[in-house]
C-alpha cells in the first residue's frame, strides 16, 4: 500500500506542510507498464510506503532527485514507486556487468558511473554527464544517491560532488529550470521483508535561483568552478540531512525514534493506537537536530523508561490500553470472519509459495550487512517467486491449456495477497489480545513508570 497524503499531525510537535503527490504527467506504454510491476513488487515487498511531500514539484521542470542510500536495490525500488515522474537512475557501471541486472538497468533507463576503483569498465563518465544533460534537456527526470556507496549506519556519508556537477553541467549546456529534489527514504528494517517504508520528501531548489544568487557575487557557475560545485554540493548536503535519517548512532537513532513514537501517542485519539510511521520518522529527524545535551537527556529518559517497561512486560503502547472487553470481542469476531474467508485462498497461497517463503527465509539467515539483505532479499524473493510462479503458470498451460494458464497468472498474486493478508490479520489479532489482556495489569503500574514516561515527552517538548 502506497500513502500519498500526509496523516493529521500534532502541531505541538512537528511543523505543518502541504502535501502534494505530484502531478502525474502522461505517461508512455512502457513507462505504465514499469509503473504497474514496480507497483505490484513493492506491494509484495513491503506491508507500507508512506510518502511525505513538503512542496510541490513542477510538473513539466527538468528534475534531480538525490536521496540517502541505506537499502541497497530496495531504495531504487522504493523510488521508482513513489515518484510520480518514472527517474533514469545513476548508477555504478558494476551493475551493467551483471547480465540480467544490465539489461534490466537498461530498460528502465539506467545511467552508469564509473568509479576509479572499478577497474576494466568499458564506460566513461564524460558518456554519463551527456546522458545525465540529455535526460535532463528533455525536462526528464535523473535520481541520483549522491553519498555513492550504500551505508550501513544511521547517517549520511559524506556527499560527493557529482550531483553538483551534473546539475549545473547541464545548466551550462543549456538546461534551464532545474529543480533539485532531496529526498529521506526511512526503513522500519530494511533488511526485514513485509516491513514499512516512509518516504520523506523536502522542498525542492531551484537550480537557476541559486545560481543567480552566487552570480552576484561575481563567480563563474560552471561544473568545472570548484567554488561553485562546492557550494552546491552543501546546499545538497544540508538539504539531504534534513529529510533522511541522520543521527550519531544506532543507540541514539533508536532513543530519538522510540521518544518521539511515545510523545506522539500522547496525542492520538487513541493512546494505545499505532503511531503513523511517516509522524514518528519526521519529529525524530528534527529531535536529531537537536544540541548534543538535549539529545542526551531524551536518550536518557528513553533508557530509564525502557527498563522499566522490560521489568514490568508492558508495552508502551499497552500501557497505555484502553481496550475493553466489549471492544475487544467485537474486533475478535470481525477478524475471525474476515480470516476465515480468507483461509481458503490463504491455504493455497501458502502451499504455491511455500518453498520459495523457505528459500527466501534462509537468505535472511545470512551473516551480511543490513544493506546488503535489503538488496539480496528482494531480490531473492522476486527471482525465487517468479520462477515458481512461471512454473505453475507453464504446468498449467502444458495440461490444461491458455485459459488455464491465463487463470493461473491472474489468480497467483491473488492467492499470495490472500497469504499475506491472512497471516497479518492473526498478528493483529494477537496484538489485539495483548491490549485487552493488558488492561487489568496496567492498573497495577506503579507512578514510578508513569512519571518516567512523562520525562520522556517532557524532554521531546523541551526547547
Amino acid at each position: 500500500m502506497v500513502s500519498r497524503l500526509k496523516p493529521a499531525a500534532p502541531a505541538a510537535l512537528i511543523g505543518s506542510g502541504d502535501v502534494s503527490a505530484g502531478v502525474l504527467t502522461s505517461m508512455s506504454r512502457k513507462d505504465r507498464f514499469i509503473t504497474k510491476l514496480v507497483s505490484f513488487l513493492t506491494r509484495a515487498v513491503y506491508q507500507d510506503v508512506e510518502v511525505y511531500w513538503t512542496g510541490p514539484v513542477p510538473p513539466d521542470a527538468p528534475q534531480l532527485t538525490v536521496s540517502n542510500h541505506f537499502g541497497g536495490f530496495a531504495d531504487g525500488l522504493v523510488m521508482l514507486n513513489v515518484m510520480p515522474r518514472r527517474p533514469g537512475i545513476v548508477a555504478r557501471d558494476v551493475i551493467w556487468k551483471i547480465p540480467v541486472a544490465g539489461r534490466l538497468m537498461n530498460w528502465i533507463g539506467g545511467i552508469p558511473v564509473h568509479k576509479p576503483e572499478d577497474r576494466g569498465s568499458a564506460t566513461s563518465n564524460d558518456e554519463m554527464f551527456s546522458s545525465c544533460y540529455d535526460a535532463l534537456r528533455g525536462d526528464g527526470h535523473i535520481l541520483i544517491f549522491p553519498e555513492g556507496v550504500t551505508r550501513n549506519e544511521p547517517s549520511i556519508a559524506p556527499v560527493k560532488t557529482g550531483a553538483a556537477r551534473i546539475a549545473l553541467g547541464a545548466r551550462t549546456s543549456g538546461v534551464e529550470c532545474i529543480q533539485l529534489l532531496p529526498v529521506g527514504i526511512h526503513y522500519e528494517d530494511k533488511a526485514a521483508l513485509r516491513s514499512r517504508v516512509f518516504v520523506n520528501a523536502g522542498l525542492p531548489l531551484d537550480l537557476d535561483a541559486a545560481a543567480e544568487e552566487f552570480e552576484s557575487s561575481g563567480n563563474s557557475v560552471t561544473a568545472n568552478d570548484r567554488d561553485a560545485v562546492r557550494a552546491l554540493t552543501e546546499e545538497i548536503n544540508v538539504g539531504l540531512r534534513r529529510v533522511a535519517p541522520d543521527y550519531e548512532n544506532w543507540e541514539e537513532a533508536y532513543a530519538l525514534n522510540r521518544a518521539a513514537e511515545i510523545a506522539l501517542r500522547s496525542q492520538l485519539d487513541d493512546p494505545a493506537g499505532e503511531v503513523p510511521p511517516g509522524l514518528r520518522d519526521r519529529l525524530a529527524n528534527t529531535l536529531a537536530d537537536r544540541p548534543e545535551t538535549s539529545r542526551n537527556l531524551i536518550t536518557q529518559a528513553v533508557g530509564e523508561y525502557r527498563q522499566d517497561l522490560d521489568g514490568a512486560g508492558f508495552s508502551d503502547a499497552e500501557l497505555n490500553s484502553a481496550l475493553s472487553t466489549g471492544h475487544f470481542m467485537r474486533s475478535l469476531v470481525w477478524q475471525v470472519v474476515v480470516a476465515a474467508l480468507l483461509f481458503p485462498f490463504a491455504l493455497v497461497g501458502a502451499a504455491i509459495n511455500f518453498i520459495p517463503y523457505l528459500i527466501v527465509k534462509a537468505v535472511g539467515l545470512l551473516r551480511v550487512a543490513p544493506s546488503v539483505a535489503a538488496s539480496i532479499k528482494p531480490v531473492t524473493a522476486i527471482a525465487v517467486f517468479g520462477i515458481t510462479w512461471g512454473v505453475v503458470i507453464w504446468q498449467s498451460i502444458s495440461n490444461y491449456g491458455w485459459v488455464a494458464g491465463v487463470a493461473a497468472f491472474i489468480l497467483l498474486p491473488v492467492y499470495l495477497a490472500a497469504t499475506i493478508a491472512f497471516l497479518e490479520r492473526v498478528v493483529r489479532l494477537w496484538r489485539g489480545f495483548r491490549r485487552w489482556r493488558a488492561g487489568s495489569g496496567v492498573r497495577a503500574i506503579t507512578d514510578d513508570v508513569r512519571t518516567r514516561r512523562t520525562a520522556v515527552v517532557e524532554a521531546v517538548l523541551a526547547e
